[in-house]
């Protein structure tokens, strides 16, 4: 995870977030175990992100995300075309579910550099969550 730097994947200082042992806990199981994930970005026509080097491009433009939008992106992806409740982004960004205003403000946030220059790609249902796909509905 963007958070994690090299050397640092088997300790947790004190005061830690529970998104942080999260993510050192995903590394540690990336290392020891082979999938379709290793070296297979995941992609949505053109959005590409790329775990391997923890980067996001749209098209030949890279994404400057932080942390949390990376995250978000990556769970957005892994979902195409399913709505994804607050609750749900809120629990695996942070590790817990997080008001809603803290999330509106980070899917902005995201929206703005993801569908910048091209069409949008992340969506709101109203009263439900978001989701990421083309059109003006999920199937």
């Amino acid at each position: 995870m963007p958070e994690l730097g090299p050397g640092e994947r088997d300790y947790v200082t004190k005061p830690f977030r529970v998104a942080e042992v999260l993510a050192r806990i995903q590394v540690l199981l990336r290392g020891t175990r082979p999938g379709p994930a290793r070296g297979h970005p995941l992609h949505y026509g053109d959005l590409v992100l790329d775990d391997a080097v923890c980067r996001a491009r749209r098209g030949t433009r890279a994404l400057e995300l932080t942390p949390a939008e990376y995250r978000l992106l990556r769970h957005l992806l892994a979902n195409a075309h399913r709505v994804l409740s607050k609750e749900q982004i809120g629990r695996y960004v942070w590790g817990d579910h997080r008001g809603d205003n803290a999330i509106e403000q980070l899917v902005s946030r995201l929206r703005r550099k993801v569908d910048r220059d091209a069409p949008s790609l992340i969506h709101t249902r109203r009263g439900f969550g978001y989701w990421l796909g083309r059109g003006e509905s999920p199937p």
